[in-house]
């Protein structure tokens, strides 16, 4: 049989004589170059194994071994004696040093060699690839007295540090800047905790998770922290690292010899994606009803592969949330709804938001959302049940993009933008990377709903390093030595500047002249009207509004969208988060919304009421405002003191309210390791005052919370998480 004619992506049997026949086919594939070719036939083998004949299963085997599928071959056969005495060597060479009862394949071995000989290892791979099983690897190998990840979201951290709780015994974890640290660390930190963290002791050993953050054209307003926290980390040469990410054509010129470093760029995955372009034979010319045609067809889609897990890409957390809701509405209309089940998040839900909530729906019909508006626990929730099979299906924004650690068996690409900008082939590759899942689902379905974006290479920018795109705040974080040429008159003019003010600029890490405005400003109003920056606990309202003003008109940086948040709302939001509990802000926004769109159900003002209270929560009070006001804390302290003040303003209470959503200070920690809000407030009276934080999370855990009534059945679980 001529198999290049052939489609063998359908098969769905292997007689005897084609499947000898397709065997020497894909040995010769091998031979001659084509590599990923004979590989992606493989990997369709191995999904349809039961039914490729049993006579000839061995030769597929000796393919499998020959492409590095290690991980494979402990499935298929029952013991490895059964392979030949060379290739049994060879398996045995891919069992991890230091992880029980795990194989690598062909190139995680080959990275894990680099890493065991103490070089610095820079990765880019597809997510498939298996990159974290290397981390647990690095830190299984008991080498390094202090470990230092760093991931770009707090949910992806909280992730992590329940998949390395079996390293609890020999490592101190630490998730937050108040944790004491002991003679052997795990830091599970972001970029911005990184310097946030004093006294941080010196890293052993350095892993930076979704490295192309690094660079200043991927429009990410967090990417001057993480070079400033990079350059700090990497000042000390004996700091090994392990930089991972995807779809990385290159790194700087120079980079690679200046940290003695090796680049693995890499394609080689266990799983095959099978991409599908999505027709519609569209009956309306208008855009609007063009777009209800394809959500229909979308939906039509997801119950054709009901029986399989699917991720949906949408642009943004409201249209996810909203096209969500349509689809529950279809499966209702066309009663295919499934028997209603009921999670213990569901109770949660209707405990602490409202049973009527339609997130609250749609979980019970094993829908899920999953967005970077929604609570942090609600989040790491709704991943781990699509990753056990209660939800079917999940409606995802770009935070599917960043690292959450899920898959499936298929991704939808229902839009093609990000935010409102169009989603680029790097963007689309990161999608895509969530079709299929190692050792579960050997091919993936991406169901494309627009085309393939135009394929661009990424050759990533590191502006601390190279410096062809720096900021001012990244700038003037280097030793002078480091500048290069171009950059030195502006370098000394941004030094050109009181020095202890100077200091506290460089290490808010923010725009340089928007707080040299600020300081200005400050300076004024400390004579004319002091008490609008002196304060301390909660502000009064026009205390607040001052300083917010003063950080909306200095402090954005000209990329970063703001929208549906305004000037003026924002001081009115933080007030009513700081005076009112939740109940009562829904209230006040339902009553709001109503007079603002008369013609509104009820239903739809509920979820919009909510989700504004989540996304105002999420991104404005309990992340940037805090932010904002440590920035003016610290400048307006040293300000009084140069102005020979008494007294000073203090922030701090405020900042650690709006951060940790009431809870007390010294509980925080809670917060970071996953914990709601309400089981806190639940077992705050049975903590004793004053426990260290190692001491606090032991205590917790060892609370006899199966006879505590007053906690939820989903509380409790999130306790045994800690």
């Amino acid at each position: 049989m001529n198999w290049s004619d052939v489609d063998i992506f359908s098969l769905e049997e292997l007689n005897f004589d084609n499947s000898f026949s397709l065997a020497k086919y894909v040995s010769n594939l091998s031979l001659n170059g084509k590599g990923k070719e004979a590989q992606k036939i493989i990997v369709k083998i191995l999904s349809i194994w039961e039914k490729v004949d049993s006579t000839t299963q061995k030769l597929w085997v000796d393919l499998i071994e020959s492409e590095g599928f290690y991980p494979y071959l402990s499935q298929l056969l029952e013991t490895p004696s059964n392979l030949d005495t060379t290739s049994e060597i060879r398996n045995a060479y891919h069992i991890s040093d230091y992880l029980k009862d795990v194989i690598l394949h062909q190139e995680q071995k080959l990275i894990s060699e680099a890493i065991k000989k103490g070089k610095n290892v820079i990765v880019s791979a597809p997510t498939s690839f298996g990159k974290s099983l290397l981390i647990q690897e690095i830190i299984a190998s008991n080498k390094y007295n202090n470990i230092l990840i760093i991931q770009p979201t707090l949910a992806l951290l909280n992730e992590t540090r329940i998949s390395l709780r079996k390293f609890g015994n020999g490592y101190n974890v630490i998730v937050n800047t108040s944790q004491t640290v002991r003679d052997r660390n795990i830091f599970l930190l972001t970029a911005e905790r990184v310097l946030e963290f004093k006294d941080l002791p010196f890293i052993d050993y350095f892993i930076l998770d979704e490295f192309y953050k690094l660079s200043s054209s991927r429009d990410d307003e967090r990417s001057d922290v993480l070079n400033i926290a990079i350059r700090k980390i990497l000042e000390n040469p004996k700091t090994r690292f392990y930089f991972l990410g995807p779809n990385i054509d290159s790194i700087p010129e120079g980079f690679i010899e200046r940290y003695n470093a090796t680049f693995f760029k890499t394609n080689y995955s266990l799983v095959d994606t099978r991409v599908i372009p999505v027709e519609i034979n569209y009956k309306n010319t208008g855009v609007r009803k063009r777009q209800q045609e394809r959500e229909i067809e979308l939906f039509k889609l997801l119950v054709k592969l009901n029986n399989e897990q699917s991720i949906v890409y949408i642009s943004s957390p409201d249209r996810a949330y909203n096209i969500a809701k349509k689809y529950y509405s279809f499966l209702h209309k066309n009663k295919l709804n499934h028997t209603s089940q009921y999670l213990p998040i569901n109770e949660w839900i209707e405990e602490n938001i409202d049973k009527n909530w339609t997130y609250n729906k749609l979980i019970e019909q094993k829908i899920g959302v999953h967005s970077g508006i929604i609570p942090k626990h609600l989040t790491h929730s709704i991943i781990d049940y699509f990753n056990k099979g209660h939800l079917n299906v999940l409606f995802c924004t770009s935070t599917i993009i960043e690292g959450v650690n899920t898959s499936a068996k298929n991704v939808m690409i229902f839009d093609n933008k990000k935010g409102p900008n169009k989603i680029d082939y790097f963007d689309y590759s990161n999608i895509k990377g969530r079709a299929g899942r190692l050792l579960q689902h050997f091919v993936g379905n991406v169901y494309l709903f627009h085309p393939v974006p135009q394929k661009d290479s990424v050759n990533l920018d590191i502006p601390f390093y190279d410096q062809k795109i720096i900021t001012d705040e990244v700038l003037i974080n280097l030793p002078k030595d480091e500048v290069k040429d171009r950059h030195v008159k502006r370098y000394k003019e941004l030094n050109d500047y009181n020095e202890d003010l100077l200091k506290i600029i460089k290490s808010n890490s923010v725009s340089v002249n928007g707080q040299k405005k600020i300081i200005k400003e400050l300076s004024n109003t400390l004579k004319t009207n002091p008490s609008l920056i002196l304060w301390s606990g909660l502000p009064q309202f026009k205390q607040l509004k001052y300083i917010l003003n003063l950080c909306w008109d200095n402090l954005l940086k000209r990329t970063e969208t703001t929208r549906p948040m305004t000037k003026k709302a924002l001081p009115v939001v933080v007030f009513n988060n700081a005076k009112k509990d939740f109940r009562e802000i829904i209230i006040s926004e339902m009553s709001y919304l109503k007079k603002q769109n008369p013609k509104w159900d009820k239903q739809r003002i509920l979820d919009q009421a909510v989700s504004k209270h989540f996304r105002n929560k999420r991104h404005w009070v309990s992340y940037k405002v805090p932010k904002w006001l440590n920035i003016i804390d610290s400048l307006q302290k040293e300000i009084c003191k140069q102005l020979g003040m008494n007294s000073t303003g203090d922030y701090s209470y405020f900042v650690s309210y709006l951060e940790n959503e009431g809870v007390k200070p010294e509980l925080s920690i809670l917060l970071d390791m996953g914990l709601p809000h309400s089981a806190i407030k639940k077992i705050t009276s049975f903590i004793p005052d004053d426990l260290p934080d190692d001491e606090l999370i032991d205590f917790v855990r060892s609370l006899n919370i199966a006879n505590n009534a007053s906690l939820l059945q989903y509380e409790k679980e999130k306790i045994k998480e800690l």
